[in-house]
Formats: C-alpha cells, sequence, structure tokens
C-alpha cells in the first residue's frame, strides 16, 4: 500500500485531527502479539439493554449509532437517518449515550437512552458569541455531572476552523463553562477528563495556514476557579484521539489515525504516557506495513478498546481489546459487523 501523501490537503487532514467527519472512508512485518476472535452470533430484533450488561456502542455501521455486545451478538442501530450521528460517549452509569447530530448545519451534542431515545441537546441556548459553532468531541465526566466538547467556528468537513472553544456543559442546566480557545494555528480536539475531574487530556493540532502541521498531546487543568492553558506533553507529531485512564495518572494516545490517515504503510501503534509527559511507553509494536492499532479508549476495568485494522489497503476494521501493557489482543466484533473502511470509534459501557 501507498503511504498517504495527501495530508496537506485541508479536505484530508481534518479528518484526523478535528473529526468532524463521517464514519466511513469513502474518501511488511507481522506484530509479535497473538490475536485471538470471539466467535459470533447475529440477533434479528433489537434485544433489551439491561442495567450492568456489557455493551459496546459504536458508529457507522450502517449510518448512524449501533449497540452489540462484547461476544459480537446483539448487534442494532439505536440512532439513524436522518441525519448522522457520530462520537458517542457512554455516561459514567451506562444509561444514557452523548453524540453529535449532524443534520447539514451547525452540529450540535445530543444525549439519549440506550434504547436511542428521548434524544434531547446538551446545549439548549449558546451564549450568543458561541452561536452557530459545530460542536463535536463529547466526552462524559468521570463523575456524569459535566460533558466536554469542543465547537468550531466553520464545519471541519470543508474548511479549516480558524478558532475552537472547548467548553464543558453541566448535563442537569445545561450552564456552560468555557475551558479554553486557541486560534493562530492551534485548534483542540477529542477532549477527555481526567479520574477526579480537575483535568482534561486532549490533542492541540497546529497548522501552519491551511496545512496540518501535526499535533500534541496535552494537558489543560482546572487552577482552583480558572483552567490553565494547554501543557503539551509530546512533541508535534502525527497523533490522534487520547484518553485518560478512569483510576490512574495514565493517559493512551495513537499515531497515525485512522481518521486522516485511511491508509498508510506508516506504523500505527498506541502509547501510554504520564499526565506531566513521563514514562512514554509502546503500547503495541506493529511493524510498517503490518496491522494498525487506532481509536483507543480505557474500559472500565483498564484495558483499552480500539479500532484493529488489516488488509492490503487497510480496509478491515474490527474492535478489539488490549491489556495496557500490549498482551491479550482479542478481536470482540469482527469486520462483518463494522463494515470496509469504516472508522467505528468503539466505546465500551461502564460497569
Amino acid at each position: 500500500m501507498t503511504p498517504l501523501i495527501v495530508r496537506a490537503l485541508v479536505s484530508v487532514l481534518l479528518v484526523l485531527s478535528l473529526g468532524a467527519c463521517s464514519s466511513s472512508d469513502d474518501d511488511g512485518a507481522s506484530s509479535t502479539t497473538t490475536t485471538e476472535r470471539r466467535s459470533t452470533t447475529s440477533t434479528p430484533a433489537a434485544p433489551v439493554v439491561g442495567d450492568g450488561e456489557e455493551w459496546i456502542a459504536f458508529q457507522g455501521a450502517p449510518l448512524g449509532i449501533s449497540l452489540i455486545r462484547a461476544d459480537g451478538s446483539g448487534s442494532h442501530v439505536i440512532l439513524g437517518p436522518p441525519g448522522d450521528q457520530r462520537y458517542p460517549d457512554w455516561s459514567p452509569d451506562g444509561s444514557e449515550i452523548a453524540y453529535v447530530q449532524d443534520d447539514g448545519t451547525p452540529t450540535t451534542v445530543m444525549i439519549t437512552d440506550v434504547r436511542g431515545e428521548n434524544a434531547r441537546p446538551l446545549l439548549e441556548s449558546p451564549p450568543a458569541d458561541l452561536e452557530g459553532l459545530f460542536w463535536v468531541n463529547p466526552a462524559w465526566s468521570r463523575d456524569g455531572a459535566e460533558i466536554a466538547m469542543v465547537g468550531y467556528d466553520s464545519d471541519p468537513n470543508l474548511t479549516a476552523p480558524s478558532r475552537s472553544v472547548l467548553a464543558a456543559v453541566e448535563v442537569a442546566t445545561g450552564e456552560l463553562t468555557r475551558v479554553g480557545e486557541l486560534t493562530q494555528g492551534r485548534l483542540h480536539s477529542f477532549p477527555r477528563w481526567s479520574p477526579d475531574g480537575q483535568a482534561i487530556v486532549l490533542n492541540v493540532d497546529h497548522f501552519t495556514g491551511a496545512d496540518y502541521d501535526g499535533a500534541t498531546v496535552a494537558v489543560i487543568r482546572y487552577r482552583g476557579d480558572t483552567w490553565s492553558a494547554p501543557e503539551e506533553i509530546t512533541a508535534v507529531g502525527q497523533y490522534g484521539r487520547v484518553d485518560w485512564h478512569p483510576s490512574e495518572d495514565l493517559i493512551v494516545f495513537g499515531d497515525y489515525d485512522i481518521g486522516g490517515f485511511a491508509t498508510t504503510d506508516e506504523p500505527t501503534n498506541l502509547y501510554t504516557i504520564r499526565s506531566d509527559g513521563s514514562e512514554r511507553t509502546p503500547v503495541t509494536s506493529f511493524a510498517s506495513g503490518a496491522e494498525r492499532a487506532s481509536q483507543p479508549t480505557w474500559t472500565s476495568d483498564g484495558q483499552i478498546i480500539f479500532t484493529y485494522v488489516t488488509g492490503s489497503e487497510d480496509e478491515v476494521r474490527e474492535i478489539a481489546l488490549l491489556k495496557s501493557d500490549g498482551s491479550g489482543l482479542e478481536v470482540v466484533v469482527p469486520a462483518n459487523k463494522i463494515g470496509q473502511h469504516n472508522r467505528p470509534h468503539p466505546r465500551m459501557r461502564p460497569r
């Protein structure tokens, strides 16, 4: 396969870093990790999603948001057309899902129950100077009280935004707090909360004009009554997607995310790092032209759920689990449940 060399094109680069795109990709050496695949069954009717049951939310197969059990059974769509629904994120108690609704107008963050019913907007009426922003990347705080999200001043599917606003919204009241604002060639993307709610990890995307230079992993901390500026704990690289461990000072992130590198021979791996930038450690060691690991997040028991990419053109997408030390790679949702070229953005229901 050929490395993706069109990163300088805005329409491609924004898919990676800003993440405000559809969930499909329409546009070597073997790993030392042994991969196990669970057997799967099909469930013709939408099952009941019971309290405490283990379910994975994902996007794009078909259009919208689906749920599937961690054994690959029970796949069913809970949200679909009209419009598109993306970036599902579970509430800490597993009773609701935040997501992005795209109806061809500025995107908005919504909340629904596990049946895809009773959907409501997180933010009924934004402050006047935030009207018209395209809101994406919802992230539920660990205590369930707030949702962080990023707003862009233009549709990142179409053009490079010049401004991003990172906000935290109280779920109960809709009250919005501005965590930060970036301009002049830097933009927020993919925020995730620390276990105590006193910090947020995210990517900071760097641009020169409309050209994408890469992204850093950064941490924003709450300082008594205000949020700090982003502290970038890595150099600029081809980094995308981050998440904070549910109980430890440990951040997982990846490089060459499938959002912008739909196909590439570049090694695509996962890493962990402390919030002060120390102890950066490889989790996977996939070689050039081999399988790829992308879109990582933590599960509530400290495993990493991610999109596992194989195939001669990186077209085969599966959902897999992995221990934080890189062992025990297990495919839990096979490709026939995900669809070729899909970017499923998997999220495991907390337990």
